[in-house]
């Protein structure tokens, strides 16, 4: 962040130049590495929330035909604790390993662990964890039972084409033209009183 900024965010949100840095800092240092290791993190969301979403709904019912009739007061505190979307019953880890092979998953009852050789460029492991989704979307989603290496690439070939196509495409629409458009239009959007 350049010092015209800093003066100005200083000025119009009134934080102190140590504060600016502690936050800037901050997520240079801490959250931005994360940040890059959590590839395809956007798909990787949507599949873990779609096969969260289809357990729930299994685990709802085999509660409400298993759960005592008399006990209401378990299941709607069950059932308030399933629908604020806080609570688990699937997650997917990526896990950057030293491994002979390229990626591999492995199948948890309450997920699955994307292992993947960290030595690949950035392409490369986006591209092996899109596979590695492909084999969780056909035994969690599909449940066809052709979870092959084909299926697994076509997954990953899709998805790779839709990122593609958005970082082509569809990316020009988030993008700002300048750190004082950001700035503005902050300002503009969350004004502080």
């Amino acid at each position: 962040m350049d010092d015209t900024i800093s003066a100005r965010i200083s000025k119009e949100w009134k934080l102190s130049s140590e504060t600016i840095d502690k936050y800037s800092s901050f997520f240079t240092d801490c959250i931005k590495p994360i940040i890059k290791k959590n590839y395809l993190s956007h798909l990787v969301a949507t599949i873990e929330n779609m096969v969260n979403d289809k357990r729930m709904f299994k685990f709802v019912r085999e509660m409400e035909n298993n759960i005592i009739q008399g006990n209401n007061v378990a299941r709607e505190k069950l059932r308030g604790l399933l629908a604020s979307r806080t609570f688990r019953l699937y997650s997917i880890v990526r896990e950057p390993v030293n491994l002979k092979r390229r990626a591999t998953t492995r199948h948890h009852p309450s997920g699955a662990i994307i292992y993947y050789n960290s030595s690949y460029d950035e392409k490369t492991i986006r591209m092996l964890i899109a596979h590695e989704l492909g084999h969780i979307v056909n035994k969690e989603l599909l449940e066809n039972g052709e979870d092959s290496e084909q299926t697994a690439n076509l997954f990953a070939y899709i998805a790779m084409d839709d990122k593609n196509d958005f970082y082509k495409e569809g990316s020009d629409r988030f993008k700002s033209t300048s750190d004082v458009q950001i700035l503005n239009d902050l300002v503009n959007i969350c004004p502080v009183s």
